[in-house]
């Protein structure tokens, strides 16, 4: 009867200590759970408030000018100065391509010439000299309008400066005074030839090919094109380099932007200026600044084929993907170090469209715990 009892009163008391506990663990769960959905509330409000006024993505690459280093003369390659992922400047000799047969070509061509002076009593040296002079003039010149149209490119979008593109006139202008100055040292020089050296076709035809044998000697030997860095270099002594086939790849590393892609609802109040933080996958915890130089119109989808029906595009969802643009965002200058960037490296980018304190306060935040977070990743 003892032990009933006992029990008896051990139950009752374990019934009153649950009434007790229940409802302060009941009270618990209310809060804990109006909180999350407070939270979960203030949450989605900021979303769809800050995808209109402080739009962030995180699909952001690092771009710069990626050039194919394409041999112009055909042969097997004698020479390899400059590896993959290695820093070159402009004009530094990456490959040779045997030369011998080149060689042969301006040996050739220089006998033809004389053999043609022969003929009319002329004498053509120095008028060969002026011509392989012009020609050399004018090589630099391609190259010199191929690296400033770069330049130009990026500086129509408001990338570089403007001082970085008088800077590249400037270089293309001398370049075009050399061919001019060049080109009146030949024509003087044929004057010398005398009247009939100077219309002989003979004549004419041994020095345009004196010209180009010598052109073509000079194109064995390959060079960077600017400062940048040589990558995928997948080559050795004696491959067969044929002309226009690809060997290097370059990347110039003097000019670099930022392609952020941004969901079209994103895109609204997105201006040209607007400022931007940046944090760079390969500088976790650090937030540079730029701002926005232009906005995409237009992106490529329509794949119909033309003089065929056009194909309509399949849903795979019950809610369809929202189209993304491409925003164009340059580096304030001098804020960023140029080891850090790389071309295709990724980014999370935040735009500023307006003055808002509230939320740009909070967009900084979150800004800056993207940064931190980036050390995870």
């Amino acid at each position: 009867m003892s032990d009933t009892n006992t029990n008896t009163n051990d139950t009752v008391a374990s019934q009153k200590t649950t009434e007790n506990i229940n409802p302060k663990k009941a009270d618990f769960t209310q809060k804990f759970t109006k909180i999350i959905l407070i939270l979960s509330l203030l949450y989605f409000v900021w979303y769809i408030v800050s995808d209109r006024f402080v739009p962030h993505t995180s699909e952001a690459r690092i771009r710069s000018f990626v050039i194919p280093i394409v041999p112009e003369v055909a042969g097997r390659i004698s020479k390899i100065y400059i590896a993959g992922d290695r820093p070159v400047t402009q004009g530094e000799l990456l490959f040779e391509i045997e030369d011998q047969d080149y060689i042969f070509a301006v040996e050739q061509a220089q006998g033809n010439l004389e053999l043609a002076g022969q003929d009319v009593g002329a004498n053509t040296a120095a008028v060969a000299a002026a011509k392989a002079n012009l020609e050399k003039a004018k090589a630099d010149l391609i190259a010199k309008e191929a690296n400033a149209n770069r330049i130009f490119e990026v500086e129509a979008k408001g990338v570089v400066s403007k001082a970085q593109g008088d800077q590249a006139r400037g270089v293309l202008a001398a370049a075009q005074q050399s061919v001019l100055n060049t080109q009146a040292s030949y024509e003087q020089a044929q004057e010398h030839l005398g009247q009939q050296g100077q219309k002989n076709a003979k004549i004419q035809n041994a020095l345009a090919a004196l010209s180009q044998s010598k052109l073509d000697l000079a194109r064995t030997k390959v060079r960077a094109p600017s400062d940048g860095v040589i990558s995928y270099a997948k080559i050795n002594v004696g491959h067969y380099a044929a002309v226009g086939s690809k060997v290097m790849t370059f990347i110039d590393s003097d000019y670099f932007w930022i392609e952020a892609s941004y969901r079209e609802n994103n895109l609204g109040h997105i201006t040209k200026g607007d400022a931007v933080d940046i944090v760079l996958d390969s500088s976790p915890g650090d937030i540079f600044t730029g701002e926005v130089v232009s906005v995409g119109y237009g992106v490529s989808f329509d794949k119909s084929v033309p003089g065929e029906l056009p194909t309509p595009q399949k849903s795979t969802g019950w809610m369809r993907s929202a189209q993304r643009f491409t925003v164009i965002i340059k580096f304030d200058a001098n804020t960023v170090d140029k080891n850090l960037l790389r071309e295709g490296g990724q980014a999370d980018v935040m735009t500023y469209t307006g003055d808002n304190f509230i939320l740009n306060g909070l967009a900084k935040v979150s800004i800056w715990i993207t940064s931190k977070l980036a050390y995870l990743y």
